[in-house]
């Protein structure tokens, strides 16, 4: 093979690949950026971030508990008292985060997996899917 079909090759590869990364949502509009109530984002940090594999998608049923699931969290507006820890499951194909700016962020949730983050700080945190951040959701603790 000469180096210029290997290019072509190489390139078509990258093409595909970034390609199967994009979002199969059908809506080509996006959401503004969410906001952060300024003085939640500089009292409030999460404590504790950990990782958990579900036992089997959709199975979390407790209280403070989101699912991840067709571009969007469920419940889009979750209030939890101040320590409690919230579960995020993905039950979606592709993976995804829960990113609050300067708050917490679970880092990548495979499907089918779970991450924990408590909470102990009062507060309204606004936050994102940081791969798909027209996915939008916030968590009220108080």
């Amino acid at each position: 093979m000469n180096r210029s079909r290997i290019a072509v090759v190489g390139c078509t590869l990258l093409l595909l690949a970034v390609a199967g990364c994009s979002s199969d949502s059908t809506s080509s509009t996006t959401a503004p950026a969410p906001t952060t109530t300024p003085s939640a984002v500089a009292t409030a940090p999460a404590t504790a971030v950990s990782t958990t594999t579900a036992a089997t998608a959709g199975s979390t049923t407790a209280a403070n508990a989101v699912s991840i699931g067709d571009f969007k969290f469920e419940p889009a507006d979750l209030h939890v008292p101040v320590g409690a820890t919230v579960t995020w499951t993905n039950d979606h194909t592709q993976p995804h985060t829960a990113t609050s700016a300067g708050t917490f962020d679970t880092g990548s949730i495979a499907p089918g997996e779970s991450k924990t983050v408590t909470l102990d700080k009062a507060g309204t945190y606004s936050y994102i899917c940081s791969f798909h951040p027209f996915m939008t959701a916030t968590v009220t603790v108080g």
